[in-house]
């Protein structure tokens, strides 16, 4: 049973027509313990980190079933804030439902908050996407990170946003971007399509597409260009033309 790496999931096949798909993030240095980096309420924090790996795997089309939380610090009070904000997190995304399982550093004295956290979910061995020979690529959100996640946390697109986006006319691929910016995941756009031209648009001057997006603050969204004018009608959402992408890479 061989896996395969795509973007940043694993995928491993457990049959002819199921997958499973796993997401990790990690957070270091952010939280309530007096050598952290920013200061911010735990439980907010480990809602974030989890947010990463669920909607990477939510934008891949896998349903989560499965939530592991590695916390490096001692079960009271940063382990239990830490299980309080993925539980909240979990909720929001209609998933609380599904097993949190974990583990805390209750042996050692730590001076700064971190976590890790792992999503395992499931999917159709269905093909990943149609081909395509020409895509719009828009952004949904703001790169935010640090001290900026506070101060934008009423702006942050969230889960209902997502499948709004994903029952929209037109759209291909969704991916969600992280601490290598903008550009770096258009560019993982354009090689998973097998594209070898990219045509910036007006907004891509505009943004800084280098810069981190924190915990996926950002939404790419793909759309086939012959569907571009319908997506374009239907989508509601406030987002931003960045490029086109074109032409079948030889």
């Amino acid at each position: 049973m061989m896996g395969e790496q795509f973007r940043d999931l694993t995928i491993v096949p457990l049959s002819s027509t199921i997958e499973m798909v796993i997401a990790c993030d990690s957070s270091a240095g952010i939280g309530e313990k007096k050598a952290d980096m920013v200061a911010i309420d735990t439980a907010t924090m480990s809602a974030y980190s989890l947010r990463v790996p669920l909607l990477e795997l939510l934008a891949y089309g896998a349903k989560p079933v499965s939530v592991v939380d590695t916390v490096g610090n001692e079960m009271e009070p940063t382990g239990a804030a830490v299980i309080k904000g993925m539980r909240a997190e979990m909720q929001r995304a209609d998933l609380s439902d599904i097993p949190l399982n974990g583990s805390t550093e209750d042996n050692m004295v730590t001076q700064t908050t971190s976590v890790g956290v792992t999503v395992i979910g499931i999917r159709d061995r269905s093909p990943k996407f149609s081909k395509q020979t020409a895509m719009a690529v828009y952004c949904l959100g703001t790169p935010y990170v640090g001290e900026e996640v506070k101060k934008h946390l009423d702006e942050i697109f969230g889960y209902q946003e997502l499948r709004q986006i994903q029952q929209t006319t037109g759209v291909v691929d969704i991916l969600p971007v992280g601490s290598k910016g903008m550009a770096f995941e258009v560019e993982q756009l354009r090689q998973t399509h097998h594209l070898n031209q990219v045509i910036h648009a007006s907004d891509w001057k505009l943004l800084d597409m280098e810069k981190s997006a924190g915990p996926a603050t950002v939404l790419l969204i793909a759309v086939d260009k012959r569907k571009q004018i319908q997506f374009e009608k239907e989508n509601v959402l406030p987002v931003k033309r960045l490029c086109d992408l074109e032409g079948a890479a030889i």
